[in-house]
């Protein structure tokens, strides 16, 4: 398990601004990332397959938590909840757990804690059945307290989205910049010509891309979307690594802020390299597909 974040406690004692914690979690031997955030009274829980790139993603806020708990005969309050959370992502307890479930296996362990026999299977809606749920396993003396989150399911990561964080991530970059004066001005436009090449650089690559990939039949055309937006999001976050560091080695005034600043946009960058990972392996994927294709 590898992990980075901001401990969820301090959101369970304030809950007056947002904190989050991301690690990437094995689930049945599948490696995943789950991302979770508390802001005041709202706990957001993201988890997302390494491998297909499928994500689920749920929202609960405080009443649900409280009551979900109180079905279960275990009651805790949501900041406590939370905390309890946060230790199972990190491990650092070894009385809190995590499972992820498809509806078939919840309804597997509700049949067990009930002591019944598995009725039969009854149709269920592709929605029901693209649902995952987050099972927080809570270990005492004699027995073992299961609190599920349902999350339904949200797809693949979208470039679009991909891209909006990357320019947002631009601006914040520019305006941090902005803050050193004259010379921290001029370092930024050589920074954004340098940018602009690269830019111009992959615009001509795509071109020639579209170019080698035109004869190919309608079967391909995922397959090289697939590709563009991969390089293009490569280098996109390549440059803005680049300028991150260079915006750590400028001068000293308003250490304090640019450091916390960085500290953020190196997040968003990890996540934004992630997402562009997920991208990648969908890519292989479909060339794989499309290698398969011509031999036919």
């Amino acid at each position: 398990m590898r992990g980075k974040g901001w401990g969820l406690e301090n959101a369970a004692l304030a809950m007056d601004q947002p904190a989050g914690l991301q690690v990437d979690y094995v689930f049945r031997g599948v490696e995943h990332a789950v991302r979770v955030v508390v802001s005041g009274q709202v706990l957001e829980l993201e988890v997302e397959d390494r491998m297909t790139a499928d994500q689920w993603r749920g929202e609960f806020d405080a009443s649900f938590i409280e009551d979900l708990t109180h079905k279960t005969g275990n009651f805790k309050q949501f900041n406590i909840f939370c905390n309890m959370l946060e230790s199972a992502l990190t491990q650092s307890s070894e009385s809190v757990t995590l499972d992820l479930l498809t509806y078939t296996d919840l309804e597997s362990l509700r049949n067990r804690k009930l002591g019944g026999r598995p009725g039969p299977l009854a149709s269920r809606s592709a929605q029901l059945n693209s649902k995952r749920y987050l099972i927080l396993i809570y270990s005492v003396e004699f027995d073992r307290i299961h609190y599920p989150l349902p999350l339904p399911y949200q797809g693949k990561p979208d470039p679009v989205v991909l891209q909006r964080i990357i320019r947002s991530l631009k601006e914040e970059l520019g305006r941090l910049r902005g803050l050193d004066g004259q010379d921290a001005r001029d370092t930024r436009e050589t920074e954004i010509w340098h940018l602009r090449e690269q830019v111009s650089r992959l615009a001509s690559e795509k071109r020639e891309l579209e170019a080698q990939l035109g004869r190919s039949r309608e079967e391909a055309l995922a397959g090289r979307a697939a590709r563009q937006e991969a390089e293009t999001l490569r280098g996109l976050v390549r440059g803005l690594e680049l300028e991150l560091r260079q915006e750590r080695g400028l001068g000293h005034r308003g250490a304090g802020r640019r450091s916390q600043d960085c500290r953020r946009l190196a997040k968003e960058l990890e996540e934004a390299k992630a997402s562009e990972r997920s991208l990648r392996a969908r890519l292989k994927t479909l060339n794989g597909e499309l290698a398969v294709y011509k031999r036919g």
